[in-house]
């Protein structure tokens, strides 16, 4: 297998899921339903991926309480703050802002990770990313199309990029403690049940209004967007040096874009240009300075 195939599926795979969000947002379906259909899917295709992949197998209890902390902070709470965002906000905005959750894994790092110590030399990137953050949402944000409630969607997406953040220093500590594979399944398994559970308390669109267009949509935001990337990922980590794993949070945000003006006909501001460029040019900048622990399991390839 060439090295790239699966980690080129994961960029593209992950780059799409801001876009069939903003699709079926648009389409009418409920923020409330798309979060739960979305992990609902995935879990289920990973259900499947685990008949002939042993990697998610053999789950013990310690597997079990780590990723129902990880499906509620790492992906429910923080998805379900970006799809509300990504009502408000063009994927040209939204799918930049979400490109910051590396920055905030480095900070949460810090603190919850054993040996990843924030390393003064990330400053000048955190600064661009923050910049950028600035040129993106102050000129870019009134003159882009699509833009309901500027401000509710970004302060929205920045809280799911902190919470998010959090997420990743989490599940690098917890992978370290007991491996990362066998985290998959119970943390969609989590997000799945407490998406579901929150569903008859909140504004949801009744599913059954729900049309086979939209269904579609959020099969492949579940399928496409999520449980493939993610497999891809674990597939590329094996065959791939963890540098080049890097490659895919730079390239996820501007697949992201890219797709949205083909796909959605968005049309980036030069404000959203140069705030793109500073954004992702702080993220690297502030990844490549910071020292990670290699995870078993993801950063093994050499």
């Amino acid at each position: 297998m060439n090295p790239w195939t699966p980690l080129v599926a994961a960029i593209l795979g992950w780059g799409s899921a801001a876009v069939l969000t903003r699709a079926v947002l648009t389409s009418g379906v409920s923020p409330f339903v798309v979060v739960p259909m979305r992990f609902g899917v995935a879990l289920v295709a990973l259900l499947l991926i685990s008949l002939f992949w042993t990697r998610f197998r053999g789950l013990e209890r310690r597997h079990w309480a780590r990723g129902v902390v990880l499906g509620t902070i790492a992906l429910v709470i923080p998805n379900t703050l970006f799809t509300l965002g990504l009502e408000e906000l063009p994927v040209n905005i939204g799918g930049l802002l979400i490109a910051l959750i590396p920055i905030a894994t480095v900070g949460a790092a810090h603190f919850l990770v054993e040996g990843e110590r924030f390393n003064p030399r990330s400053i000048p990137g955190l600064i661009t990313s923050l910049v950028g953050t600035g040129i993106l949402v102050g000129l870019g944000g009134g003159s882009v199309d699509g833009v309901g409630n500027l401000w509710r969607g970004v302060g929205l997406s920045l809280i799911g990029v902190a919470l998010a953040g959090t997420g990743g220093a989490l599940t690098r500590r917890f992978a370290l403690e007991v491996g990362g594979d066998r985290l998959v399944i119970p943390q969609f398994a989590t997000a799945t049940i407490l998406g579901v559970l929150a569903m008859p308390f909140l504004n949801t669109t009744p599913l059954s209004s729900i049309e086979t267009q939209q269904w579609v949509l959020l099969l492949a935001l579940g399928l496409f967007a999520t449980a493939i990337p993610f497999t891809s990922f674990l597939i590329a980590a094996e065959v791939n040096p963890a540098a080049r794993l890097g490659v895919a949070a730079y390239f996820v945000p501007m697949v992201a874009v890219t797709l949205a003006v083909i796909f959605l006909g968005e049309t980036p501001t030069p404000a959203v240009v140069v705030g793109a460029v500073l954004i992702i040019g702080g993220v690297i900048v502030t990844e490549r300075s910071s020292r990670h622990v290699p995870v078993p399991g993801v950063d093994i390839a050499e």
